[in-house]
C-alpha cells in the first residue's frame, strides 16, 4: 500500500468513489424530492460546526414566521470565504433548497438569490466570485505549505505541524476501507437510523478514521516527550501516541480513541491502537465495530508529494471478516489547528419523536 507512485495514481484515484469521503448524507433529513423558495429577510447566520444555519423572517397572511435553514460547516464556509457578516439584517432574500422532513420552516439550503438577482449556491467559492459581496467575503489564506522539509536528521518523516485532508472533498484522493461485515456485525446495524443516530448528531467524533478527514478541517500533530498528540480538527477530538511503552496495560478503559501505542520503523511512524468501546465506522449505514477492533497505523511523508500519508488496517474478529486497509493523505496547512466547538442547531428534526421532550 505505501508505494502510492504517479504510475499507480489512476489506480489509487479509482479506489476512492464518489462521495466517499463527502459530508453525511442529507436525504435522511430533507426532502431534497420536493424544493421549496421562500422569500424572507435576514436576521443572522450561527456560524458554527458541524452545520451553520442562516435564519430569516417570511412575511406570511401579514405575520413574521421565522425559518432556519441549514447551510455546510463553518470550516468549510470559511474556507469558502463566507462569514457571519456577510448579510445585512433586514436583507431581502429568495432561500433555495428542501424542506425538513420532521419540522416545520426548516430547510437544506441550496441557494440564496440576492435583491439583484446575484444567486449564491451552497457550496460557492466567494473566494473566486470577484462581484460578489466582495466587501463582505472573507480572505482565505492558501492551505498548503510550499516550503517544508519532509525529513528530519535522522531520517524520520518530519510529522509534527499542522495538516490539511486531501481525502475529503472536491477531488479527494487516498484509499476507502471497503467493510464486511460478519454476522454479529450485521446484527448490531438493525435499527440504527441515520436520521436519529449518526454519532454528529451528538458532537461525536464518530471513530479515529473518519475523523482526521472529515469536513477539511486542520488537524496538528505535536511531540511532547515520550508522548506525541494528534489533535484533530474534527470535534476537538485528541488522541495520545505512548512512544515509552512496548505493551497496552492491562485493564484498559475502553473509549472512542483506545490506547494507542507507537514506535518507529526507518521514517515511518507505527501506531498500534486497541482498548476501543464498541462504536460506529460507517455513521451513514451504522455500520459498527465492536469493542475488539485493533488497528494499526503507518504515518509517513510521501517524498514525491509531500503528503502526510496515512495507510491503516482494522481487524475486529466479533464484526469484520478479515482485515480491512484504508490510506488517507494530509497537505501541510498554512492555517493553524482551531478549535471545531461543535453546537448541535438540528433541533427536532434529527429527534426521533418519541424521543423529544424527554
Amino acid at each position: 500500500m505505501k508505494n502510492c507512485r504517479p504510475t499507480l495514481l489512476l489506480f489509487c484515484l479509482a479506489l476512492v468513489a464518489p462521495g466517499v469521503f463527502a459530508h453525511h448524507s442529507s436525504a435522511p433529513h430533507f426532502d431534497h424530492e420536493n424544493p421549496i423558495s421562500v422569500e424572507g429577510y435576514f436576521t443572522e447566520i450561527k456560524f458554527v460546526n458541524p452545520h451553520a444555519y442562516i435564519y430569516f423572517d417570511e412575511i406570511k397572511d401579514g405575520e413574521s414566521v421565522g425559518w432556519r435553514c441549514e447551510l455546510s460547516s463553518a470550516t468549510q464556509l470559511g474556507r469558502w470565504g463566507w462569514s457571519a457578516d456577510m448579510f445585512s439584517p433586514g436583507q431581502k432574500l429568495v432561500v433555495s433548497g428542501s424542506p425538513a422532513r420532521r419540522e416545520d420552516n426548516v430547510c437544506f439550503m441550496s441557494s440564496i438569490e440576492l435583491a439583484d438577482g446575484t444567486t449564491i449556491s451552497r457550496n460557492s467559492d466567494l473566494t473566486q466570485m470577484q462581484d460578489v459581496m466582495a466587501s463582505n467575503a472573507r480572505p482565505v489564506e492558501s492551505e498548503e505549505v510550499v516550503e517544508r522539509e519532509m525529513f528530519l536528521a535522522d531520517g524520520r518523516s518530519n510529522i509534527e505541524g499542522a495538516w490539511v485532508t486531501k481525502s475529503f472533498g472536491r477531488g479527494a484522493i487516498g484509499i476507502r476501507p471497503e467493510y464486511v461485515a460478519t454476522a454479529a456485525g450485521e446484527a448490531a446495524v438493525n435499527g440504527y437510523t441515520m436520521a436519529y443516530d449518526d454519532p454528529i448528531l451528538r458532537c461525536h467524533p464518530v471513530n479515529i478514521f473518519n475523523a482526521w478527514n472529515h469536513d477539511e478541517n486542520v488537524n496538528e500533530i505535536r511531540i511532547e516527550g515520550d508522548k506525541i498528540i494528534l489533535q484533530y480538527g474534527f470535534m476537538d477530538f485528541v488522541r495520545t501516541i505512548h512512544m515509552d511503552m512496548d505493551s497496552h496495560p492491562q485493564n484498559l478503559v475502553a473509549s472512542t480513541g483506545g490506547h494507542s501505542i507507537g514506535w518507529w520503523e526507518n521514517e515511518t511512524l507505527v501506531v498500534d491502537t486497541v482498548g476501543f468501546e464498541e462504536g460506529v465506522l460507517n455513521h451513514q449505514n451504522g455500520m459498527k465495530h465492536s469493542d475488539q477492533m485493533h488497528s494499526v497505523e503507518r504515518f509517513y511523508i510521501d517524498p514525491e508529494t509531500g503528503y502526510l500519508n496515512r495507510d491503516y488496517t482494522i481487524t475486529d474478529p466479533l464484526y469484520l471478516v478479515g482485515e480491512t486497509m484504508g490510506r488517507d493523505m494530509m497537505a501541510a496547512s498554512a492555517t493553524p489547528y482551531q478549535t471545531y466547538n461543535c453546537v448541535e442547531l438540528s433541533g427536532d428534526n434529527n429527534i426521533r419523536p418519541e424521543d423529544r421532550d424527554l
